[in-house]
């Protein structure tokens, strides 16, 4: 797997970083813009492993918030969920595209 950065990534990564610290596992980036296919105005879909995902309503309300700020301050739309760390290795559709095409934060 790739990685990636951009000034808008780095920021959430960066935000990410603040909320969640030593609970990131990892960040990956996918769909279009990780294939490089994306147009000027697609969005970031990104994937947030975390070690302890204990409510996912919660947390993906705090990363909404995130990307809620980058969206008032860039225009940069961020759809981003929260994943517990050992979902990656699940032989979901999503999880297979994301280990065939993702790049990490």
């Amino acid at each position: 797997m790739g990685t990636i950065e951009t000034p808008i990534l780095s920021r959430f990564r960066a935000a990410l970083d603040e909320v969640y610290g030593e609970q990131i596992e990892r960040v990956v980036l996918f769909g279009s813009r990780a294939r490089g296919d994306a147009r000027p105005d697609s969005d970031y879909d990104v994937a947030v492993f975390l070690k302890d995902l204990t409510s996912f309503d919660r947390e993906a309300g705090r990363i909404a918030e995130i990307g809620i700020d980058i969206l008032n301050d860039t225009g940069a739309v961020i759809n981003a969920m929260p994943f517990s760390a050992g979902a990656y290795e699940h032989r979901t559709g999503l999880m297979r595209e994301l280990r065939r095409e993702g790049l990490d934060l």
